[in-house]
């Protein structure tokens, strides 16, 4: 809620908008991340704004609590749930074609046919063959036949002879002449045996080349494999198809267009909180302020470079009963990446608004006078090797310094292994299901890691402790250029080094857990908000503030409901009528 000292405005609208619980988030500390504890609520500067008092009326709003969401924006193209590409698999002149674009098909339906004289030809050859195949089979079986029968006789014949020339009572020559005819027909019916193997192998052959034949013709029927409705016909009479083709794309089959989806490229600083499950809104320029629903069925892992800038795949499915949804148009897509219900927020434009120039150089003037430039920083993080230290800035009084300040407020002191990132860090470990000892182990990996690469990075003398780095750090002015691009490299090379230690000592599940609390984690930041006393004075105030979707900001600390909050700054005289 909007107030005015003098003439106050009606209250913005406020928008709920998410799905997600926050009781399950979990905040991990990194190293680099610039998050200060923020003791009772503010950091004041006295009587600074005297110079502006009666000067100007302030608009203030009010801490409440209520739903925040982060809000993703992408685009992407409606698509059918289900599309198939039919070609031809058989090569010839298309002579038919019985659909045309958008028509209704089912299953097994004929959409077009090829030439089938030169396949009707082809099967009626085969079936010649295998004609021809199955009378020397018949054959064969009856050359069997008369070689068993040449045989028995041939058998008998040798017996008998046999018993004769045994009794002497033929001669020699008669009974040899008796027992080759015997065995010439054993010979000749093992001849007709393999004969009739062959024979069958030639029948077993000619059927395969009819039902080839069979198949082949029957394939000059291209036919649609679902049901759905014609989107595309790249076809004509007359035309000639090869099916060799590599993109044989005659005809593009869509299943039912009540069900669509949408591939949303997201940019990689996005990707971060996406999950299957979030909801999506989405419009089109078709149906101008119709607002259509879906959800997000998979996040592809595989990035694509585009223009020197990552993107990430995001599949959304959504309903589509009146079919008004058509492929091919452009979806102008919103994700709820993450959502926080009943959370203490503030009115955005609080932690943008800025105090007249006047007001800002009176407070920089009482600073100076009291020498509040610079004083002491961060607290100390823990003692040296010390399992839990005290949080990152916990210990001594913090102000904050202009520009023209005294000295920058000290670092934060060693803090050993038992800095507030450790004693975060092992939370989150836990929870992802590590135990102690090794959770243990991966934070002095960790630390070690991070000392080498601070050391190799600068001289020793210019380099802050790892206790520094995993402790605390105070405020002061603000850093040169050259400076900032000190620290931001430090702290991208202190990522990576975390990343590395965390996928060296994690499974999979394990990191999906530390990764996505990392990355709420950095959407955390520290702003300065600014309200008025009961003198009509400005007060400076530090907030630690979370998810926003540009209307609210979600505050993690620094804040209680009730509290109020300047969002904008009139002169007073301004505010006067003219008369």
């Amino acid at each position: 809620m909007k107030t005015a000292t003098a003439a106050s405005r009606p209250a913005c609208p406020r928008r709920t908008n998410g799905r997600l619980e926050m009781n399950k988030k979990i905040l991990i500390g990194i190293a680099g991340t610039a998050i200060v504890a923020i003791g009772a609520a503010a950091i004041m500067f006295g009587g600074g704004a005297s110079a502006a008092t009666g000067k100007y009326t302030y608009e203030t709003v009010t801490v409440d609590k209520g739903d925040v969401s982060r809000v993703v924006s992408a685009s992407g193209a409606v698509q059918p749930r289900e599309k198939i590409e039919v070609g031809s698999e058989v090569s010839g002149k298309i002579t038919a074609i019985y659909v045309d674009f958008n028509d209704p098909v089912k299953r097994d339906q004929i959409l077009a046919q090829v030439d089938p004289e030169t396949f009707r030809n082809a099967l009626e050859q085969a079936q010649a063959r295998q004609k021809q195949a199955q009378a020397a089979v018949d054959n064969g079986r009856a050359s069997i036949n008369r070689a068993k029968v040449a045989l028995d006789v041939a058998e008998k014949a040798y017996n008998r002879q046999k018993l004769l020339f045994n009794e002497q009572a033929i001669s020699q020559q008669a009974w040899e002449q008796a027992e080759q005819t015997f065995i010439n027909a054993q010979l000749s019916l093992e001849t007709e045996q393999v004969s009739l193997k062959s024979a069958l192998a030639g029948l077993d052959t000619a059927r395969a080349s009819v039902q080839d034949a069979m198949t082949k013709l029957e394939r000059t029927k291209i036919r649609s494999p679902i049901d759905g409705v014609i989107l595309g016909r790249d076809v004509e009479v007359g035309q000639t198809v090869q099916s060799s083709q590599t993109v044989a794309k005659f005809f593009t089959v869509a299943a039912d267009l009540s069900q669509i989806e949408i591939e949303a490229a997201v940019f990689e600083s996005d990707i971060g909180g996406i999950d299957t499950g979030d909801s999506v809104v989405f419009t089109v320029d078709a149906f101008a302020g119709e607002r259509f629903q879906g959800s997000v069925v998979q996040v592809r892992q595989l990035g694509v470079e585009q223009a020197n800038v990552v993107m990430y795949t995001v599949v959304v499915n959504a309903r589509n009963p009146n079919g008004k949804l058509l492929p091919g148009m452009t979806a102008n897509v919103e994700i709820t990446a993450d959502r926080v219900a009943d959370t203490l927020r503030v009115d955005f434009d609080a932690t943008r608004f800025q105090p007249p120039k006047d007001i800002m150089d009176a407070m920089r003037e009482e600073m100076e006078r009291s020498g509040q430039g610079g004083g002491q920083g961060g607290g100390q993080g823990g003692a040296p090797g010390a399992g839990h230290g005290a949080p990152a800035g916990a210990g001594g009084a913090q102000t904050v310094a202009f520009e023209g300040g005294g000295n920058r407020g000290g670092g934060g002191g060693p803090g050993g292994p038992g800095g507030g990132m450790q004693t975060q860090m092992l939370e989150i470990l836990k929870t992802a299901g590590v135990e102690d000892a090794r959770a243990q182990k991966i934070m002095t990996e960790m630390q070690a890691e991070i000392q080498k690469v601070m050391a190799s990075m600068a001289p020793a003398a210019a380099q802050p402790s790892a206790g520094q780095i995993l402790g605390g750090g105070g405020f002061g002015p603000p850093p040169s250029i050259v400076q900032q691009q000190q620290r931001q490299e430090r702290m991208t090379k202190m990522q990576q080094t975390q990343e590395s230690v965390l996928r060296r000592n994690l499974n999979e599940e394990e990191y999906a857990v530390v990764a996505k609390a990392r990355t709420e984690m950095q959407s955390q930041k520290r702003v300065t908000v600014y309200k008025v006393n009961d003198e009509g004075e400005l007060e400076r105030h530090q907030l630690i503030i979370g998810l926003s979707d540009g209307e609210n900001a979600q505050i993690i600390r620094g804040a209680e409901a009730g509290d109020t909050f300047v969002v904008r700054a009139t002169a007073a005289d301004a505010a006067k009528p003219k008369s």
